[in-house]
């Protein structure tokens, strides 16, 4: 009876033969987890004060390690067992309002089966020796390619996330997520080598990257369903001003949050087609440091480096900071783009119920590529002298500009005050600037060769301020268990530009001559106040497997402009009410089939006829979907059919030319799937599928009928990545692939219609530590994208201009981890 347990740490890999014997629920497994010595005969060792949390369980009797899973997810804990252990078990029913511990030790009556914590969220189960059995429990060993717990804002294991906070701004699963979102984690961004946010994006259902094509590097430029997205950080929206838009490089990334369609319950003034999340990386429990270098094509040279430590014994107190360094040419001909990204951030614990993360950020971007276009004589339609080639640029040397800095601090604290309440208070200020001169295509003339051209100018200093502070409450009505949240978010813009517009000389677009004179046109000043007010509740309900999502807001946001040299002042007052609603239902076999409704709304400036101030933009969506994981298995599949109307759309006032009134009105409707899949430790799969039909529905101008530019109708794509396995000559090799096909499109006036396009991406690491302990912890990797160089142009996304998308490049890089 007094037989001891002995366990060994667990170690970070998760091997294809043990995944289906070992089920890891949806928050944390902490990698080195150690178990003390006790007696075996012990149902579970002291709790920590998170599992006495009480809540409402429905848990009927069934197969044990289904069981276990149901209440791993109901509880947010981490379990880990040996499923071979728990065959032809089946659990105790749960029902009640119980603690974790208490629903664990009922489910648990008379299977053999004990139970250890061994932190706030970890549990781990064994097998309890009969009497007189004095042999000691067999080692339990983990194998996972992370140490890092996954949380909704931490790393995930491999490219399957089963959390976000996105959507409900709670830690929640995906399956209890009443709206479409992908994630995409650092592991697949690192495969994938993405260096932008649209190389990010590239594999994501219901997204259309690069609508600029290999043109506007500078800005994050991509649609959600059909129309435009906002982009965040941690939660919190990047402002932009005029030309000044911040932008983040991936590699500070966690991971990228994609939630699709309008979402201002939440989020306050925002377009229908939703939000990008882009969560940053934090610091970690496990030392981390890692260093890299890179080269390719373009003359592409990067160095990262990324280190992450605690500061204590304690580990009350770690940091993290990372670091990029880029030069390379820009795919048009005398263009370049340089970086420098430094993100250090802090995170201060002091006890478990209490965290503080500070985040920093210093970058610099002297040069930009460029923000050109090409005509689409010559490219997507017949020229007679030919067609332009790939690297075509409207500009010019001596006059293009792109100079922009942004600074930014932000913090995050989060405290449980007790068993019901936790506070959470975010907020961020980000300083930018911005030098912006270019020479730009204005439409060739009647001789298909000579290209008219204008140009732009600014300069522009921004500062912003965004807070979002909420207080969450899980409490139970019965036996309906509620997680309400009650927010205040706060956004200001205090920020000027100085804009000038002119002509430049003409260029022959088949024998370009750089280097003219070009006159820098005039600049006029602007001055920018803006605030927005924002109050959101939200109460998500759980009954059984149903999960019902309730919310609703309301925004006043103001705005004023200022001409400095004419002294006019233009102010804009608008507020809104926003609602969203679903309804879910979980089954115990991983399927959640869904149905939600959410709306939008944006301000929009100038007046009409009468100077009354424009109505703001409004969203409204419907969204029937099914997301799909298989318990046990490290896999999400999603499917969705939706509705998305903009209404509100200005459009010209039939009675007063020169004017605009607000009765336009545009809809997507469309499907999505998307499958997420690690078929073994050896193979990563994601897929997706993309259906779009959108149509101007009111329009006084022209466009009524018509298709949305620049959005196709189909787009899918595909990408795996093998990983050999260790007893083979070829371990330490892993190899990808990935195709990615984007329908025809055409211009706002579909006038013009650009073919249809698939590029071939491909991917090669090698761990040298496999050939020699000498080279322990060093990658060798290689990617190239558009592997068979395919000419292509991206989209005709406004009038007259078109972009070509990206040329084949190479990379080729080495990374060092200790």
């Amino acid at each position: 009876m007094n037989a001891k347990l002995a366990v060994r740490p667990v170690m970070p890999r998760l091997s294809a033969r043990r995944l289906v014997g070992l089920s890891v629920s949806a928050v944390a497994l902490a990698a080195g987890l150690n178990l003390a010595t006790a007696a075996a005969q012990a149902q579970g060792a002291a709790a920590p004060a998170a599992s006495q949390q009480r809540m409402a369980f429905d848990i009927p009797a069934q197969e044990l390690s289904r069981a276990i899973l149901a209440l791993a997810n109901r509880a947010s804990i981490q379990i880990l067992f040996d499923g071979a252990r728990l065959q032809n078990l089946r659990s105790t029913a749960v029902s009640g309002n119980l603690t974790p511990q208490e629903a664990l030790a009922r489910m648990l009556d008379g299977t053999g089966m004990g139970y250890r914590f061994t932190g706030p969220a970890n549990v781990t189960l064994f097998e309890i020796p009969r009497s007189g059995d004095a042999t000691v429990l067999p080692p339990v060993t983990v194998e996972g390619r992370s140490s890092q717990v996954e949380t909704a804002t931490d790393s995930v294991d491999g490219y399957v996330a089963s959390r976000a906070r996105t959507g409900t701004k709670t830690d929640t699963p995906l399956l209890e997520t009443s709206q479409s979102i992908s994630v995409i984690p650092r592991d697949q961004i690192t495969d994938q080598n993405a260096q932008t946010l649209n190389q990010v994006l590239r594999y994501t259902a219901g997204v259309t990257p690069e609508t600029r094509g290999a043109v506007a590097t500078r800005y994050d430029m991509f649609t959600i369903r059909g129309f435009d997205a906002h982009r965040y950080w941690n939660g919190l929206k990047q402002q932009d001003l005029y030309y000044f838009a911040p932008q983040l490089d991936p590699y500070l990334l966690e991971r990228a949050e994609v939630l699709k369609g309008p979402n201002s319950t939440l989020y306050g003034q925002a377009p229908a087609g939703g939000l990008v999340n882009q969560v940053s990386k934090r610091p970690t429990d496990e030392p981390l440091h890692e260093v890299g270098m890179e080269v390719g094509t373009n003359n592409h040279y990067r160095l990262t480096a990324d280190m992450s430590e605690k500061v204590d014994a304690e580990g009350k107190l770690a940091y993290r900071f990372t670091v990029v360094g880029l030069t390379e040419d820009g795919q048009m001909k005398t263009t370049e783009n340089e970086r420098v990204s430094i993100a250090p951030s802090i995170a201060w614990r002091p006890d478990e119920d209490t965290t503080l993360t500070l985040f920093g950020l210093y970058q610099s971007d002297p040069k930009g590529n460029s923000y050109g276009g090409i005509p689409p004589q010559g490219t997507v339609l017949a020229n007679p002298y030919g067609t332009l080639p790939m690297d075509f640029y409207d500009g010019d040397p001596n006059f293009e500009k792109f100079v922009r800095h942004q600074t930014a601090l932000g913090y995050e604290f989060d405290k449980r005050l007790n068993d019901i309440w936790t506070l959470r208070l975010n907020g961020r200020t980000l300083h930018g600037t911005l030098a912006y001169d270019s020479v730009y295509a204005n439409g060739v003339q009647t001789d298909n060769k000579t290209l008219n051209r204008g140009t732009a100018t600014s300069r522009e200093s921004m500062t912003s301020y965004v807070f979002d502070n909420q207080l969450e409450a899980r409490v139970d009505t019965g036996p309906v268990n509620h997680t309400v949240l009650g927010g205040f978010d706060y956004q200001v813009i205090d920020g000027h530009y100085a804009t000038g517009f002119g002509t430049a000389p003409t260029l022959n677009i088949f024998n370009p001559v750089y280097g003219q004179t070009i006159t820098v046109p005039n600049r006029n000043r602007t001055n920018v106040d803006a605030e927005q007010y924002g109050l959101y509740l939200q109460d998500q309900m759980r009954l059984g497997g149903f999960v019902v999502t309730l919310g609703g807001r309301h925004d006043k946001a103001e705005r004023t402009t200022t001409t400095v040299n004419t002294g006019a002042v233009a102010r804009q007052n608008d507020s809104a009410w926003t609602g969203k609603a679903g309804i879910l239902y979980a089954f115990e076999n991983g399927l959640s089939p869904y149905v939600s409704y959410s709306e939008a709304f944006t301000p929009q400036s100038g007046t009409d006829f009468a100077g009354k101030p424009f109505d703001p933009e409004e969203g409204a969506q419907y969204e029937l979907g099914l997301k799909y994981q298989p318990p046990g298995s490290n896999s999400l599949f999603t499917a969705a059919v939706f509705d998305v109307t903009r209404s509100n759309l200005k459009t010209g006032d039939p009675a007063h030319s020169g004017y605009s009134i607000t009765v336009g009105e545009a809809k997507s409707r469309g499907f999505e799937f998307e499958a997420r899949h690690s078929l073994t430790r050896q193979i990563d799969l994601l897929g997706s599928y993309t259906f779009l039909d959108t149509e101007v529905t009111r329009d006084n101008s022209g466009l009524q009928g018509k298709r949305l530019g620049a959005v196709p109708e189909h787009q899918a794509s595909a990408w795996i990545m093998y990983h050999m396995p260790r007893d083979t000559s070829f371990r330490g090799l892993s190899l990808g692939s990935g195709v990615r096909y984007v329908g025809s499109t055409v211009n706002p006036a579909n006038t013009i219609q650009v073919p249809s396009f698939t590029l071939v991406d491909a991917a090669l690491n090698y761990d040298l530590g496999a050939l020699s302990d000498t080279f322990a912890g060093v990658d060798f990797s290689v990617n190239v994208k558009n592997l068979f160089d395919k000419d292509y142009v991206a989209s005709c996304y406004y009038g007259e201009w078109c972009a070509y998308g990206y040329e084949r490049t190479i990379t080729a890089g080495l990374r060092y981890r200790w």
